[in-house]
């Protein structure tokens, strides 16, 4: 449910900057998965999986990763005819990393 979840967010988010944005350039946005297991296992137990679903916002310059938490409070506040600029503007006053894409 959580995948499909932030799989909805980031089509959303794409789909609302991309239409609205005047400027040539496109915002991506897809869903990482991470997992993990602890090292230690409680006795009689077996070995939990944690996952994470990460959004990663992109426009080929910058890119930033959002819990899914913070890119549905995102979603809400995108407004029409915002740019990647004020996209990004909005992820870094959420204090979450803005840096260079690669």
């Amino acid at each position: 449910m959580l995948a499909d979840d932030a799989r909805k967010i980031a089509a959303a988010i794409e789909d609302r900057i991309n239409t609205s944005a005047a400027s040539g350039s496109k915002v991506t946005a897809t869903v990482e998965i991470q997992t993990s297991q602890p090292d230690v296992i409680p006795g009689g137990a077996g070995r939990p999986t944690f996952i994470r679903y990460h959004i990663q916002i992109t426009d080929g310059t910058r890119a930033a990763t959002l819990d899914v938490g913070h890119a549905a409070a995102l979603l809400e506040d995108v407004e029409p005819g915002w740019d990647p600029d004020r996209l990004f503007k909005a992820i870094h006053s959420r204090d979450v990393p803005v840096e260079e894409a690669n």
